[in-house]
């Protein structure tokens, strides 16, 4: 019996060969002739349909990202069974049999097919490691697991518009989870808001934000319910790898445990560890009030304007929202954020403004003393009452506790320029504009930065990109025209900074008019644009032009009347005009000058 199945086997795995024929390549022809190839061949293909076909079904019906791995799964195993049934199995006309050797010799030693037996094996598995690769090819692993850079893009509200500031304060609340995360990096909200509201796709959103990843969502309230709908999404080439519904009872436990599981499968997915401190965060109930929470994103929203009329509303819905949670730490952090912009901004530069701000952010403090955005805002307060070692002091710690913070990146950057590390302050508006890639404040800092390490060109560049994205913001033009001013461009800055004005730098724009006119020799039209502003303008501006003119008695006069120094003045002696100011530097009442900045800025 033995020997029986032993030479039936010889006959289905050997086509016996004369003793002096090349074993593998009777082999080949074995295989050839048994069609294994081209079965191998069209098993591919089809598999490869099967993938194409059903990633556009499971995608469309929001499946789970396992059940395509299955698929994945089920298809590479089968392959190695059907090359093995090809070699064993032939279609005659008497129907499929077992492949008959062709001119069987039964005289060839048994080495040989033993040989043809482990050549064969090696090919079906060679042949499956070609066919996993072919396949997960067609839908290669996910690459952000090494770049987890992810765009929350503002979640839907399926039900009635008064719901919006509801959905906004749940979307605000998941990019703050995952936001805590370090090992994450989450494009800010400013960005991903102005990404949404434009026409492009997907991938074009996900692109022009750097992200790898995105997640969408929407919110619905349903009778005494609230269901969030959830998906995450590869952005490079636009298929959903993970989806979850969320339903619970409408009220603020059960709505933030929703959040913390949303983020926590997010987390997962990406392969992220954490630490007992961000699981802490990732956990965390902000508010026991959903009212006071929809305030709050109400609040954050205005503010994010930067304009008196957003901060003014901000201020009212943060305190709306203080009242019915009184231990509410964002709300008093944004509360503290909204009056320190008033003071900063100038739009109310009364003292008990800039008091409420610092009795709010000190409050946020107690309630959390490892609140990130609290010591972001007690930095912005400190640069606000011009303290900027402490500033810089409260901003490295909450850029320490959460990376992924914007604001305090991009304020830190504003406060290391100012003190003159022009080094730290570029990598801080680096990692700035990768978190918030949109935002005219972090985008602007950089420009700032590339002009303070004296690099003009980036800084044109950097400008230029800046105004094509956000073509509402002054202060990019003003940098433009910085660049191209060290740059030796003057008729070009003449062309930009005509009908320009920013009112930060206070008659900044027009002293840089007027000095391209004296570096291009054309003193009279300098004159004329001085003339304009000498009697309304900065003390700081005029003396610069004064400067330039060659009148250094006159604009001593002007710099000795300067009566706070503020950032433009401060910036402009740190960085922007080393060819006036240089030769300066070993003139006592120069030094006096300085002095007198340094110690206003607290240093």
């Amino acid at each position: 019996m033995l020997h029986s199945w032993n030479s039936r086997f010889k006959q289905l795995l050997l086509k016996p060969e004369s003793a002096n024929k090349n074993p593998a390549l009777s082999l080949f022809k074995e295989l050839k002739r048994r069609n294994v190839f081209k079965i191998a061949i069209a098993y591919i293909v089809m598999a490869w349909l099967v993938i194409q076909v059903a990633d556009v079904i499971l995608s469309n019906i929001t499946a789970p990202d396992w059940v395509f791995h299955v698929l994945l799964l089920f298809l590479v195993i089968g392959f190695p069974f059907a090359v093995i049934i090809a070699w064993a199995f032939e279609r005659t006309p008497e129907g499929v049999r077992l492949t008959q050797p062709e001119d069987l010799d039964r005289s060839v030693p048994g080495s040989r097919w033993q040989t043809g037996v482990v050549v064969l094996v090696s090919v079906v598995l060679v042949a499956t490691i070609v066919v996993w690769w072919f396949l997960a090819g067609s839908k290669s692993a996910d690459p952000g697991i090494s770049d987890r850079t992810i765009a929350v893009l503002p979640f839907h509200t399926l039900s009635s518009d008064k719901a919006n500031a509801f959905t906004e304060g749940i979307h605000l609340d998941v990019m703050t989870r995952l936001s805590n995360v370090s090992g994450l990096h989450v494009i800010s909200r400013t960005s991903v808001k102005a990404a949404e509201s434009s026409e492009k796709t997907l991938p074009e959103i996900a692109d022009a934000l750097g992200a790898s990843w995105v997640l969408r969502a929407e919110v619905q309230e349903v009778g005494s319910d609230v269901q969030i709908n959830a998906r995450l999404v590869n952005a490079k080439n636009d298929r959903q790898v993970w989806a979850q519904n969320y339903r619970r009872t409408l009220s603020a436990n059960n709505v933030f445990d929703i959040q913390s599981e949303l983020s926590l499968a997010i987390i997962e997915a990406l392969n992220t560890h954490l630490t007992p401190l961000e699981k802490a965060r990732v956990d965390q109930k902000p508010t026991i009030s959903l009212e006071a929470y929809g305030l709050h994103a109400l609040g954050r929203s205005e503010l994010d304007k930067r304009d008196e009329k957003g901060m003014r509303a901000a201020v009212r819905y943060f305190e709306q929202a203080i009242e019915l949670d009184p231990g509410y730490v964002l709300a008093w952090v944004g509360l503290a954020d909204a009056h320190s912009l008033l003071y900063d901004y100038l739009i109310d530069h009364r003292e008990s403004v800039l008091l409420r701000a610092g009795e709010a952010v000190h409050r946020a403090l107690e309630l959390d003393p490892l609140s990130a955005e609290a010591h972001a805002s007690l930095g912005l307060f400190e640069y606000a009452q011009h303290d900027v070692p402490n500033s810089i002091l409260a901003l490295t710690n909450a850029v320490e506790l959460m990376p992924n913070y914007a604001d305090a990146q991009s304020w830190l950057a504003w406060v290391q320029q100012l003190v003159g590390n022009s080094a730290a302050g570029l990598q801080s508006a680096k990692r700035g504009v990768a978190v918030n890639p949109l935002s005219g404040e972090a985008t602007s800092n950089l420009t700032l930065s590339f002009l303070a390490t004296g690099n003009y060109e980036k800084a044109l560049s950097q400008s230029r990109a800046n105004q094509a994205v956000i073509p509402s913001w002054p202060t990019e033009k003003f940098y433009e025209g910085l660049a191209l001013y060290h740059m030796g461009r003057y008729s070009e800055v003449q062309d930009l900074l005509e009908d320009v004005t920013v009112d930060w730098t206070d008659s900044g724009a027009e002293s840089l008019l007027a000095l391209s006119f004296i570096a291009s020799g054309n003193e009279t039209a300098a004159r004329d644009v001085l003339a304009r502003f000498e009697k309304t303008g900065d003390a700081f501006s005029i003396a610069l032009v004064y400067l330039a003119l060659g009148d250094t008695n006159r604009a001593f006069t002007y710099f000795e009347q300067v009566e706070r120094w503020s950032s433009w003045p401060t910036l402009a002696m740190r960085y922007f005009f080393p060819g006036m100011l240089g030769p300066l530097e070993m003139n006592t009442r120069y030094q006096e000058f300085f002095e007198k900045m340094n110690e206003e800025w607290n240093m």
